[in-house]
């Protein structure tokens, strides 16, 4: 009898194993809810070099790509009576030649002569010089959030890299798109780097900050299945797994808010292996 009633003891502690968890103390701090829009790098001052007169281009200093400073010569133009002399063998001296110099200093994205020889239209196109110390970014926001735009606002600006880089909003246009209803945003990147044009990136905009809350990762919160209840999991002196009720609050990529009345700070909280466990269920904490 005795080694029946022992038998049935046993069976009993297996149907409930102690559950290998692991955890995280419950912290306080500050979390920010963000909104993210998709934008695109882009050069706002492209300065546009043009020819002074109608003449031929003898020299041409740059190539497509290089970077130049304000005031380098970059071509030079003979005008037509030069060119005349030059079939006479007429020595002229430096008459008739036209330099033409950088209207600002970046790099060239559009060279129309490459070689010289080419004939010029006073006014014709020469090259395209574009700012490098003027790149922004361009997103085109719905106006419903327009609230929540201010001129100087911090921004966050996620590079496909990976990497991500602070800004500031510097304008917002006055123009809404009559199809989409969005508002133009443009916003400075704060970075050394040499961004290219045409990139495309993510920014996030924080419009709402919570400060000295009671925040855990996201893998601890637990929901059923209408996401209508949430619960974490606390562990309570005796190594017990407790279901504690909370109220969601602002959540991001890694962390979120929790509110409850029964929570104090340094609280062990089940950070993985809570899914599914009973309430009161025994516990044992792995690393």
């Amino acid at each position: 009898m005795i080694s029946s009633c022992r038998s049935k003891v046993v069976s009993g502690e297996d149907q409930m194993p102690i559950a290998s968890v692991k955890v995280e103390p419950l912290i306080k701090g500050n979390i920010e809810n963000e909104l993210s829009f998709n934008g695109t790098t882009v050069y706002l001052r492209k300065n546009l070099v043009v020819s002074p007169i109608s003449g031929y281009v003898t020299r041409v200093n740059v190539k497509f790509g290089d970077e130049v400073r304000k005031n380098e010569v970059l071509l030079e133009v003979q005008t037509r009576e030069r060119k005349a002399l030059e079939s006479t063998n007429d020595s002229a001296g430096n008459f008739g030649i036209i330099k033409v110099f950088a209207t600002s200093e970046g790099f060239i994205n559009d060279l129309a002569v490459n070689e010289p020889g080419a004939f010029v239209s006073e006014g014709g196109t020469l090259c395209n010089i574009v700012d490098i110390n003027d790149l922004t970014v361009r997103v085109n926001v719905p106006y419903e959030y327009n609230s929540i735009l201010n001129r100087g606002q911090r921004v966050r600006i996620y590079l496909t890299d990976k990497s991500n880089i602070s800004g500031s909003v510097i304008r917002i246009l006055p123009v809404v798109d009559e199809s989409n209803q969005t508002q133009t945003v443009l916003i400075k990147p704060e970075t050394n780097r040499q961004l290219p044009e045409n990139l495309n990136v993510l920014i996030k905009f924080p419009y709402e900050m919570h400060r000295q809350v009671f925040l855990v990762s996201k893998s601890s919160l637990m929901a059923n299945e209408t996401q209508s209840e949430f619960w974490i999991m606390r562990v309570d002196p005796d190594n017990r797994a407790v279901k504690i009720p909370v109220i969601r609050g602002i959540e991001n990529d890694s962390i979120i808010e929790i509110i409850s009345p029964g929570l104090n700070t340094n609280d062990m909280i089940i950070s993985e292996g809570a899914y599914g466990l009973p309430d009161s269920t025994e516990i044992t904490i792995v690393k």
